[in-house]
């Protein structure tokens, strides 16, 4: 893409925040300020914030992506709270 779909203005590539610890590759336009992603783009952002369980043990894993461990103060050795609201799984990192 190298003009906005709304006003034509030519779009430049930046690294921006989607959401809190979400970041991607998008295409901004200049003037209206829009973020527009590739279908290859969202394709790969999709993929790698989309995870499959697995078994250790007895017990089921999911692996979190660092970016947004980072965002949550989430790192190696780092105790966690689980809790279930709205049918979501919410994981706190506890001090």
């Amino acid at each position: 893409m190298s003009s906005c779909p709304i006003c034509n203005t030519p779009m430049k590539k930046e690294r921006r925040e989607i959401e809190k610890g979400l970041y991607a590759q998008v295409e901004v336009c200049t003037k209206c300020q829009d973020e527009w992603l590739d279908m290859k783009a969202y394709e790969e952002l999709y993929q790698y914030y989309n995870r499959k369980t697995f078994k250790i043990g007895g017990s089921l894993a999911i692996r979190i992506p660092k970016d947004l461990a980072e965002v949550v103060g989430i790192k190696e050795g780092t105790r966690v709270k689980f809790a279930v609201k709205d049918k979501k799984l919410v994981i706190e990192a506890i001090s």
